[in-house]
């Protein structure tokens, strides 16, 4: 599988990298929304992105709204990453369109426990598709 992980943080992204290649997963990165659609634009075989609440330019949720809008990324499982634990935050990002949001700081297993919610199968090996976009 190919993840898309999306953070203005440099440490954030070298973190979420190694967990996801520890499952067997190719990670590319981004480190804003608008490189972020460009990469989605150029690379088509990722499926699945995690994406931080918090950047410059455009926000997490702005991006993921924007994709949403998009038939060739709207079923693309998005993980959001943030340090906001205000209720009415996950609820927008929700209401955006991800399909799990993940407080920080995050462990491995919490990541993995996300993942599984969203249908991921970290077993598959990394060039298998979510289970969700299967079918």
């Amino acid at each position: 599988m190919r993840v898309l992980i999306i953070d203005d943080s440099r440490a954030n992204r070298m973190v979420l990298q190694r967990i996801l290649q520890g499952f067997g997963f190719e990670t590319v990165e981004a480190e804003n929304g608008g490189d972020a659609i460009w990469l989605l634009r150029k690379d088509t075989n990722i499926q699945l992105i995690t994406v931080d609440y918090h950047m410059p330019q455009m926000t997490g949720v702005q991006f993921v709204r924007l994709v949403r809008e998009k038939p060739e990324f709207a079923k693309i499982p998005i993980l959001m990453i943030s340090v906001e634990r205000r209720p009415e935050v996950q609820a927008e990002a929700l209401a955006s369109g991800v399909n799990e949001f993940l407080m920080k700081p995050f462990s491995k297993e919490m990541v993995e426990e996300k993942l599984m919610l969203m249908g991921v199968d970290l077993k598959a090996g990394p060039n298998q598709p979510p289970a969700a976009a299967q079918g």
